[in-house]
């Protein structure tokens, strides 16, 4: 027998009238019937992010609680509310909801969209189960308006429904779908319609009962770096939020630098030997798999190309064929794979690793990367190849629909076997960056040290870009552009290394030193010396207002002289 999980009165959330803040409402009557809402909403989506097309639900009068608009799902229909990844705080969801005799009905509640649900409620034949481990089932009215109130309790990890006022069940709001446990977060609202489903919603209520923490709020500035190599650049950043800010750091080269001693041709993975294993689904599917390869794995490859693609395919895919990929990276709080980089489709053979040629190489710049296929699993098959060994955490991806989800592996083990194949020289790593990864707390400040290494370094200068990545979903990625100069000094062979900023200079022209300066020279393109200062300094800066064209700075320090191309507006 069947239980239904029956709550007391004791379990009701208690509120305070005057803390409410409705976030967002909508009763659907300022829209247009017969047309799409999200073509008319700038608050709702469907899965996809499109307007029209299947996943678009229309406005309807068919039915309403209130006025004369409601919204309509049918089979197909995939609408998205975000409530923005709440981690604190009380919110109330509510909705007036209509199941017409004869068909089925869904929604579902998402700890984060595509990745993972925290309930789905199922309507059919007069019933509706709840799917979140306890399975428990409550009678509806078929052709009649009920009143849904879905109250979550981050701090208290609790959700509890109730319909027409009266309470149904509540249990752990981290449970996943499946009873597990999950993320305790709030992340989407998703009325979706799968085949058979027709249903109306309206009066459609979002409020928070009590506010939680302030999300993370990154504050930092993308003001170019100009540096020496003798001296550690620190670039500081605060987060001006409650909740701790996450983080990650590393730096991007923009330029070849040939190192004295470099690596040579090698493979890009993470995965170990396949000795004949793969994973398999029930029913066919078709579906995006990819490794991620993130900055750290990268970084002894920078400078190098991906020139072809290995990939292990134990059963044969629909038609024998994928199609590979390699892409930039996407998301910091959603990775996944964004702007394809290569694409090819190829015909595989079985039980076997395949070896795939890029049609046009791929440089490899210190950013991750993304390499992996797409293909059709028929039913009972096992077409994915994956090793034996623990699953390395956030580098194995799966997509089935718009989202990337992470694959854990089978039992924990089971990396997929996707390899990239790198040839050519190394660029010289002349900027390092600590810490690659930490977090920040509620109004909390955070260091980053960028540290320049000029072993094996010609004179010049040099370029790349602090890449800081972060929680905060309103930026999550913040590109710093770096340069370092350097040079071997004219009179000596002791190292020079000078920075001046900004170039092209309206006004100061700012120069600094590891060493002390002992005096500047400005010299027009004619040879003539404007100005020339004694300095005594590591620092120095010299007015160009009242000069314009080219002009020629000349640096002299203990260990030598630099000279530098200024042009000034």
């Amino acid at each position: 027998m069947r239980k239904s999980l029956l709550l007391s009165c004791a379990l009701l959330f208690t509120y305070i009238a005057n803390s409410q803040t409705i976030v967002f409402e909508d009763d659907f009557e300022s829209y247009t019937a017969g047309e799409t809402l999200a073509g008319q909403s700038s608050i709702w989506r469907t899965w996809s992010g499109g307007t029209t097309g299947a996943e678009a639900a229309l406005i309807s009068t068919a039915q309403a609680q209130s006025g004369v608009n409601s919204l309509n799902v049918v089979a197909n229909n995939d609408m998205i509310y975000d409530f923005g990844n709440k981690t604190s705080g009380v919110y109330k969801i509510e909705f007036n909801y209509f199941v017409p005799a004869g068909f089925g009905a869904h929604f579902n509640l998402q700890h984060a969209f595509g990745a993972e649900w925290a309930f789905e409620y199922d309507f059919a034949n007069g019933t509706a189960t709840i799917s979140n481990g306890m399975a428990p089932t409550v009678a509806y009215t078929p052709d009649t308006w009920a009143h849904y109130v879905i109250d979550v309790d981050l701090g208290n990890d609790l959700v509890t429904i109730t319909i027409d006022d009266v309470v149904f069940t509540s249990w752990p709001f981290s449970n996943k779908t499946d009873g597990s446990t999950g993320m305790n977060q709030l992340g989407c609202m998703n009325f979706y319609g799968p085949a058979g489903n027709k249903y109306f919603v309206d009066d459609f209520v979002f409020t928070e009962i009590e506010s939680g923490l302030t999300p993370p709020k990154i504050n930092i500035s993308s003001t170019p770096i100009n540096s020496t190599s003798g001296e550690d650049e620190i670039v500081s950043f605060s987060n001006d939020g409650d909740e701790t800010l996450k983080f990650s750091a590393y730096p991007v080269f923009t330029e070849a630098v040939i190192a004295t001693e470099a690596s040579k041709d090698g493979i890009l993975h993470v995965d170990g030997d396949n000795e004949g294993n793969a994973v398999g689904w029930a029913n066919e599917i078709t579906a995006f798999v990819a490794t991620r390869f993130k900055p750290e794995v990268v970084k002894p490859f920078i400078g190098q190309e991906i020139t072809s693609v290995d990939i292990y395919i134990y059963d044969l895919p629909q038609n024998n064929e994928i199609t590979v990929y390699v892409w930039e990276k996407g998301g910091f709080n959603a990775p996944g794979a964004s702007t394809i980089l290569s694409q090819k489709t190829v015909t595989t053979t079985g039980m076997s690793w395949n070896t795939i040629t890029l049609d046009t190489p791929i440089l490899l710049s210190g950013d991750e990367i993304w390499v992996g296929y797409h293909m059709t699993a028929l039913t009972g098959t096992y077409v994915v190849g994956m090793d034996g060994a623990v699953n390395i955490p956030a580098t194995n991806y799966i997509k089935t629909g718009p989202v990337w989800s992470e694959f854990d592996g089978v039992e924990g083990n089971g990396n997929f076997s996707i390899r990239a194949n790198v040839v050519g020289t190394s660029w010289n790593k002349w900027m390092t960056v600590t810490p690659a990864t930490g977090t920040v707390a509620g109004a909390a400040n955070q260091n980053i040290t960028i540290d320049f290494a000029t072993d094996g370094l010609a004179n010049g200068d040099y370029s790349g870009i602090l890449v800081v990545g972060c929680n905060d979903v309103t930026q999550e990625w913040t590109e710093i552009p770096v340069s370092l100069s350097y040079f071997v000094g004219i009179d000596n062979v002791n190292s020079v290394s000078i920075i001046t900023y900004p170039n092209p200079v309206s006004n100061n022209l700012n120069i600094k030193s590891e060493t002390s300066i002992n005096s500047i020279e400005i010299t027009s393109i004619t040879g003539q010396i404007v100005r020339k200062y004694d300095v005594n300094n590591t620092s120095f800066v010299v007015d160009f207002s009242n000069l314009t064209g080219v002009y020629f700075v000349t640096v002299n320090t203990v260990n030598g002289s630099v000279v530098r191309r200024v042009i000034s507006n």
